[in-house]
This record gives structure tokens, sequence and C-alpha cells, in this order.
């Protein structure tokens, strides 16, 4: 009986001039990409089609308020539809530990918004995977890919989330290795 071969780590880690880079690749769920690049072609149908109908007859103001109203919602649909589907293509997770700073960026095709957080207040390093609430925007995120993680710290009164591809026992060996390197305060007690 063959044995199963032990999971390969998806993050890369390096020490390089700024500190410790750790890149995470997005989390790959192929039938949730075919999914949406299905849907997204139906998706351009109806962003083209409605708006050229939209302005191509008259209309009771009902029926156009109505459509105007559709395809407002059909157009925030299908661009976080865009986002998710490229995201699990060449989605990243930057992660950068320096002495005083602990960085982490989403970037998508090279773009995103860099959160820098001191490390004075940083507290609590874990692994705590959230659980899943279908009435909670962020696990809603979470399930798309695009949000959450397993790694956390406390940052004031907010816990910060990352890692959202990573596995427990990866998450636990790059907190260890975060933890070694940076000087991570303690949590708080009450």
């Amino acid at each position: 009986m063959p044995l199963v071969a032990p999971a390969k780590p998806k993050a890369t880690i390096v020490q390089n001039t700024q500190g410790l880079e750790i890149i995470i690749p997005a989390k790959r769920n192929w039938f949730v990409t075919l999914f949406l690049g299905v849907w997204l072609c139906g998706w351009a149908f109806g962003e083209i089609v409605v708006p050229t109908q939209f302005f191509a007859r008259d209309a009771e103001p009902g029926a156009l308020l109505f459509t105007a109203v559709w395809l407002i919602l059909w157009t925030i649909g299908g661009g976080f539809a865009l986002y998710v589907f490229f995201w699990s293509l060449a989605g990243r997770e930057r992660i950068v530990l320096t002495t005083s700073r602990l960085a982490i960026k989403r970037k998508l095709f090279g773009m995103g918004r860099v959160r820098e957080y001191d490390l004075a207040h940083v507290r609590d390093l874990r692994v705590s995977p959230s659980p899943y609430n279908p009435f909670n925007f962020r696990s809603g995120l979470q399930f798309w890919g695009v949000g959450g993680g397993v790694m956390a710290f406390d940052h004031g009164a907010a816990t910060v989330r990352f890692g959202a591809a990573l596995e427990e026992s990866e998450a636990k060996s790059i907190t260890e290795q975060l933890r070694a390197r940076g000087s991570f305060a303690s949590p708080r007690t009450v």
C-alpha cells in the first residue's frame, strides 16, 4: 500500500534586506474559478445587452427604475466576481517582518494596499482559524478565498487575520518563524 506523501508548503519564505518576507499564493479552488469564468461570460452578456435595451426604448418610469437598480447591482456583483476570479488565478499575500513593523499586503497583478502595524502594538500572534458564520460578511469573504486567514494577532481592540490559503500546520511553522525573529508583545491578561 503506497504511503501518502507529505503536503508541500504553499508559502515562500526568504530573509532579505527588508526583513523576513513571506509570500503566500491565493487559495486555488478550481471549481469556483471555473464556475466564475463561465458565470462571467453570462454577466458580460447582461452588462452589454441591458444598457443597450435600456437606452433604446421608451418604457414606463417604474420599469426604467427597476432596470437601473438591477444594472447597478449586477455591475457590483460582477465586479466582485471578477476580483475573486482573478484573485484565485494571480493573487498573493505578502507579509514582511522588520525589526519594528509587520506589513501585510494583498497583491493582485502587483497592486494592492499595504497595511503596516507597529510591533509595539501587535499582541498574541497565533494560529486561530475562525469558524464559518454564514451571517458574517467576513466569513463570506473567507468562503470565496479573498479574506480572513488562519493566522491572527491582536492590534488594539481589533483582531487582524491573514494567511487565507494556509493550512494550520504550515501556519504554525510560519508563526514560529515570525516569533523567533520579531519582538511581539505578550497577550493582555484581563
